[in-house]
């Protein structure tokens, strides 16, 4: 996992609510085209092999940044060292640039993260964003994974997969991506699975639109008692 952070000249400067986008394509035009296309699954289904998550402290931010092929790490953090960090016409300073190692041998991970689900209301033709208590919401995660795994490795996953919602905020929150908003709420998760699966999740997030900064994982060392 890549750890990058940097700074605005001012925290007047409003970039929320484009940042998501404008981390999007820089990733994009680091590690080519394919990427940006993603992988297709027989259902048609599209699977991004990469994932990221922003944190804004005033004018000072943190991008967390994971990918199943690790070169796309080193190649994303070389571009920044060798050229800083410059997302669309903004410029960002203090930039800082580590890699951590996430891999995990472990059979069951305590994790946090704004895991997205959605179905879609028929008679609105618009998408309903599900709470992760919701059971249609721990089906489609599920389903999810098994398919993205299927997806990069070329093959069916075989071992347990057992997600269980342990907690979670009262409250969604918003994401936006360039004219359109998420609702999703945090929480946090127990996950069972062989590490092959669990190192993946890691690595390309749990759930939909994990290249809209949602489905990042982060990985609680405490276990939680309800």
């Amino acid at each position: 996992m890549l750890l990058i952070t940097a700074r605005t000249a001012t925290s007047k400067l409003k970039i929320r609510k484009v940042m998501s986008r404008l981390f999007q394509s820089f990733v994009y035009s680091v590690i080519g085209e394919k990427e940006h296309a993603g992988h297709q699954h027989s259902s048609g289904k599209i699977f991004k092999s990469t994932a990221f998550r922003i944190r804004y402290f005033d004018n000072h931010f943190e991008i967390e940044f994971t990918a199943l092929n690790k070169e796309y790490e080193k190649q994303l953090a070389m571009a920044i060292l060798q050229e800083g960090l410059k997302l669309g016409a903004v410029h960002f300073a203090d930039t800082t640039v580590s890699i951590i190692d996430r891999s995990t041998d472990k059979n069951i991970l305590h994790v946090k993260g704004y895991v997205c689900a959605a179905i879609k209301n028929l008679a609105t033709n618009r998408k309903v964003y599900l709470q992760p208590g919701d059971e249609k919401h721990n089906t489609i995660i599920t389903n999810h994974s098994l398919q993205k795994f299927e997806t990069l490795f070329g093959k069916s996953y075989e071992g347990e997969l057992d997600i269980k919602v342990l907690w979670q905020a009262s409250r969604f929150k918003r994401f936006y991506y360039e004219n359109g908003a998420v609702d999703v709420w945090l929480a946090e998760y127990e996950i069972s699975a062989e590490s092959e699966m669990l190192n993946l999740l890691l690595d390309t997030s749990l759930g939909a639109e994990s290249m809209k900064g949602l489905g990042f994982l982060e990985v609680l060392n405490d276990v939680l008692t309800l």
